[in-house]
C-alpha cells in the first residue's frame, strides 16, 4: 500500500529539500541566514513528529522498495534518538555560527547526516547501509571542519583519515559478508560460508568501533573532541556516534545466528566494551579540562552501550532497549554538555573545571541543567540514563562478571563527574550570561528528565 511509504518518502523529501534550500537562502545577510536556521530547525521538529506519529499508531514490519528497508520500531526509535541529538545540538549554535561562512554548509550537512542515519535505521540491504554510511560520515568530517580555524581543520583532517581506514575495514567485512550468506539482504536465514560470514562480521565491527571511538579504535577521538570548535564537536560527539551505532545494530539483529556467531560476538565486544570503560575512565578521571573529560568519558560511555552488543544473542529485546535508552541519555547530555563548555569558555575565557566556580550563585537554571545531565551519565535515577544501564545490566544476567565490572566502572565514572558538579556549586566569579547555548542545555536536561519518567515504556515498543 502507498500508505506504507508515506514516513520515509516524507522525512526524504523534507530532509533533501531544506538541505538544498538552506544553500540559497542564506545570502550573506542576517536575515537569510535566521531564514535558514528555523528552516533546519523546522526541519527537525517535523521530522521528530512524524517519526513519534508513525511509532505510535502507524503500521510497522514490513518492507518497501523491494526489501530493501524495513520499516520497525526499532529504526524508529534509532532515528528519534538521532533527531533528539541534532536538535540540542542546533539549538545552541545560532548565535555561534553567525559570523562563520560556512554557516548555511553547516546547517545543510547536519540535515544530510540525518538523512543518512534514518536510512541505515530502516536499512535491511548492504548498499543501503554504504549509502548512509557514506552521506553521513563525509558531512559528520566536513562539519568537524567548517569552522575553518587550525585546531577544527586539524582535527578534521585527523578524523578523515581515521574515517578511511575505517571505511576500508567496513567495505573489506561486507564483501566477506556478503560471499558467507549469499546475498546483500540481511533478512537471511541459511549461512554459506560460516568461515567468511565470521570474518566478515568481524571487519565490519572494527570498522564501526572505529567510528564510535571504543578502545582500542580512539586514538583520533580526543584531539578531535578537545581542538575542533565546541559547537561542531556537540553534534559530532553526540549523532556522530549514531553513524557507527545504528548499522552496527542492524547487522547483528537481522539473520539468523549461528553458535559460532554468538560466541564470537559475546567474546569481541565484550573485551572492547571491559577495556574501553577502564581506560576511559581512567584517563578521564586524571584531567582538569572539562572538555577532556567530555571527550574520555565519551570512550567509557561506549563502554557501558557495548554491554548490549555483547548479549544482543542472549537476551535479545533487553539489551535492544538499553542500547537504545543508553543512546538516547548519552545523545542529549553530551550534545548539551559541549554547548556547556563553550558557554563556560565564552563567560570565564577558560575550559577548566575552576572556570565552574560561581556558576550556580549566578545561574542557578544552568547549574541545575548540567547537573542534571552529568547525573543522567552516571546513572542517577530517575534520570534517563539510569533507565538505560539498568537495562544493559539486566541483560547481562547470565554474565554477572561482565555486570560487576560495568558497576564498579559506574562508580569510578563519579570520580569526575561530581568534582565538576562540586566546583559548580563553589564560591567565585561566574557571570550570568543569556546564551542558545544556555537554553540549550536547559532543554536537554528537560528531555532528559522527562523521557526518563516513561523509558521503561520502551520495552513495550520495542
Amino acid at each position: 500500500m502507498y500508505i506504507d511509504y508515506i514516513p520515509i518518502v516524507l522525512i526524504s523529501v523534507l530532509l533533501l529539500f531544506s538541505s538544498i534550500s538552506v544553500l540559497f537562502i542564506d545570502k550573506g545577510e542576517k536575515k537569510g541566514y535566521s531564514t535558514g536556521y528555523f528552516l533546519t530547525l523546522s526541519s527537525f521538529i517535523v521530522v521528530l513528529i512524524v517519526l513519534l506519529y508513525f511509532l505510535t499508531i502507524g503500521p510497522d514490519n514490513y518492507y518497501i522498495f523491494s526489501y530493501s528497508l524495513y520499516i520497525s520500531n526499532i529504526g524508529y526509535l534509532l532515528s528519534i534518538v538521532a533527531v533528539l541529538g541534532g536538535l540540542v545540538a542546533l539549538l545552541g549554535a545560532k548565535d555561534h555560527m553567525e559570523i562563520w561562512r560556512t554557516r548555511s554548509s553547516m546547517l545543510s550537512l547536519m540535515m544530510l547526516t540525518m538523512l543518512g542515519i534514518i536510512y541505515m535505521a530502516f536499512s535491511n540491504n548492504i548498499i543501503v547501509i554504504l549509502t548512509g554510511w557514506g552521506i553521513s560520515s563525509a558531512a559528520s568530517y566536513a562539519i568537524t571542519m567548517l569552522r575553518k580555524d587550525f585546531g577544527s581543520v586539524i582535527s578534521g583532517m585527523k578524523y578523515l583519515v581515521m574515517g578511511l581506514i575505517s571505511s576500508s575495514f567496513m567495505i573489506f567485512g561486507f564483501a566477506l559478508y556478503a560471499l558467507g550468506i549469499g546475498t546483500l539482504y540481511f533478512s537471511f536465514q541459511n549461512i554459506q560460508y560460516p568461515d567468511l560470514f565470521t570474518l566478515g562480521i568481524v571487519f565490519v565491527s572494527v570498522a564501526f568501533l572505529f567510528k564510535i571511538g571504543a578502545f582500542p579504535f580512539q586514538g583520533w577521538l580526543p584531539d578531535v573532541y578537545i581542538d575542533a570548535d565546541r559547537i561542531s564537536v556537540s553534534f559530532v560527539s553526540s549523532v556522530g556516534k549514531m553513524v557507527g551505532i545504528v548499522p552496527l545494530l542492524k547487522i547483528l539483529i537481522s539473520g539468523d545466528p549461528t553458535g559460532v556467531e554468538e560466541i564470537s560476538v559475546l567474546a569481541i565486544f565484550a573485551t572492547i566494551s571491559i577495556l574501553s570503560m577502564t581506560i576511559g575512565n581512567i584517563v578521564a578521571f586524571s584531567r582538569k579540562d572539562i572538555t577532556s573529560i567530555f571527550s574520555f568519558s565519551s570512550i567509557a560511555q561506549m563502554g557501558f552501550v557495548l554491554i548490549g552488543f555483547t548479549t544482543i544473542f542472549l537476551s535479545q529485546t533487553i539489551a535492544e532497549a538499553g542500547i537504545i535508552i543508553q543512546m538516547m541519555a548519552y545523545v542529549i547530555a553530551q550534545a548539551g554538555l559541549f554547548n556547556f563548555a563553550n558557554h563556560v569558555e565564552k563567560v570565564s575565557g577558560t575550559t577548566d573545571i575552576r572556570g565552574l566556580r560561581g556558576l550556580a550563585s549566578s545561574d542557578r537554571g544552568l547549574a541545575v541543567a548540567s547537573t542534571i545531565l552529568l547525573l543522567s551519565l552516571l546513572g542517577i535515577p530517575p534520570i534517563l540514563g539510569f533507565w538505560g544501564k539498568l537495562f544493559l545490566f539486566e541483560s547481562a544476567f547470565y554474565i554477572p562478571w561482565l555486570i560487576v565490572i560495568g558497576v564498579i566502572n559506574s562508580a569510578i565514572s563519579a570520580g569526575y563527574y561530581v568534582p565538576l558538579i562540586r566546583e559548580m556549586y563553589r564560591e567565585g566569579n561566574f557571570t550570568y550570561v543569556r546564551s542558545d547555548e544556555r537554553d540549550s542545555v536547559i532543554f536537554a536536561s528537560a528531555i532528559s528528565i522527562a523521557v526518563g519518567l516513561i523509558a521503561p515504556l520502551l520495552l513495550v515498543v520495542i
